[in-house]
């Protein structure tokens, strides 16, 4: 096993760089139209109503609303609108932060808004009205807002979907459930493989940096102290450990479980502290979803990889159990996994070493393609980079290109 070079980073730039849970790009407010309008909407189902006081906007204008309590929405025309719609579903906001875009994602939102309009698109896009993983709320809010737009603008000729992270399973879910209202999606670093495999991985992190390194995180995958601080209680100590001894850190990454993905030292302690930082902040709002039942289980986990096999012998002998509750294989099951029905053409984009949503996604959700015999409307992206929506601009237009020419002629 080649032994990594130690390296020193520094742990307040690693909460900032990339505890955000959020895109490679830095945080940027978007800027706002110079005659923008604002206007009220309410919502008191799934056909989203609107309020008597809301304006109509024309071509070349921006409105603003809100879709019942919280879901605030965007609505962009431009001056020559072709007729098409493109709804975005933004990427997983933690609970640490407010209702919203994620902080650091509204430098990809305003690009592809962009992209969009200088293609003769109107474009728009919903916060949501939960943060955390509110799969059901955040399709809900992007599925009304298409009925919104065509009380606002008029019914497009066309509606195509750009879903970014777990916006990608959001626009995903969308396409799968209601493929006649969709012509096309385009999904960047989606976590199109489900919720199930993405925490699976996360917890199987957490599990396996307990037994590699015993003591150095409070609590385990199912609990934190209440006055847990992600700075001091993890990523400190995480980069500490990880510098005086990195041997078990890349002994981590060759276990079958846990695909850390990474090129350099630098890379595998980015990657492991991102995935315990989004484990840590995701971890009271999956047990509220799941009545404080586990959402894990590696009972009958055997753990495996390019490791001695005295080693796999004691990690498996010692690594800590945990046993899933049925509420949390129930919800798992019926809310947050792809059926792999794919009847409209999806364009992925996924950077190879993405520590935040792992390219493994993108295999599973071909998998599952397949067995439905789909593939002809699936078109995947392998980008040799590191990073979690870290594409070029360049990139970014061409598959939206590729969307746009996969769909079906109106």
């Amino acid at each position: 096993m080649k032994r990594p070079s130690v390296v020193r980073l520094s742990p307040v730039l690693i909460l900032l760089g990339i505890a955000l849970l959020t895109c490679s790009c830095a945080r940027h407010a978007p800027t706002a139209p110079d005659n923008a309008l604002r206007a009220q909407s309410a919502a008191s189902s799934a056909s989203a109503s609107l309020s008597a006081h809301a304006a109509r906007v024309t071509a070349g204008g921006t409105l603003e609303g809100d879709i019942g309590p919280g879901a605030h929405y965007v609505i962009s025309v431009p001056e020559t609108w072709n007729g098409d719609l493109v709804l975005y579903a933004h990427g997983y906001t933690a609970p640490i932060f407010p209702v919203g875009v994620p902080p650091g994602e509204e430098v990809l939102v305003e690009g592809m808004r962009t992209i969009a309009s200088q293609g003769g698109f109107a474009f728009a896009y919903s916060n949501y009205s939960q943060t955390g993983l509110g799969l059901k709320d955040a399709a809900l809010r992007t599925d009304q807002l298409a009925n919104i737009f065509g009380s606002l603008v008029g019914k497009p000729r066309r509606t195509f979907l750009i879903g970014a992270s777990f916006g990608g399973l959001v626009a995903l879910k969308l396409v799968e459930t209601h493929p006649e209202r969709y012509a096309g999606l385009l999904t960047l670093c989606g976590m199109i493989g489900g919720v199930q495999p993405e925490v699976d991985y996360v917890s199987n992190v957490r599990a396996l940096f307990d037994y590699f390194y015993p003591g150095v995180l409070p609590g385990n995958v199912l609990k934190l102290p209440a006055n847990f601080d992600l700075q001091n209680d993890l990523v400190i100590p995480v980069a500490t450990a990880i510098q005086t001894n990195p041997v078990p850190a890349l002994e981590m990454s060759q276990v079958t479980q846990t695909p850390i993905p990474f090129s350099n030292g630098t890379q595998l302690v980015q990657s492991i502290i991102q995935a315990l930082v989004l484990q840590a902040v995701e971890l009271q709002d999956l047990l509220n979803r799941t009545h404080g039942q586990s959402f894990f289980d590696n009972t009958r986990t055997v753990y495996t990889g390019n490791l001695p096999p005295e080693l796999l012998a004691d990690l498996n002998a010692h690594v800590v159990r945990y046993s899933e509750g049925p509420a949390a294989a129930n919800l798992f099951e019926k809310e947050y996994g792809p059926s792999g029905d794919l009847r409209v053409p999806l364009v992925s984009l996924h950077t190879s070493l993405d520590p935040v949503v792992p390219i493994f996604h993108e295999d599973l959700y071909r998998s599952l393609v397949e067995a439905h015999g789909g593939t002809a409307n699936l078109h995947q992206t392998r980008v040799e980079r590191y990073g979690h929506l870290n594409f070029t601009a360049e990139e970014l237009v061409g598959g939206f290109g590729q969307m746009i020419a996969a769909a079906a002629t109106p």
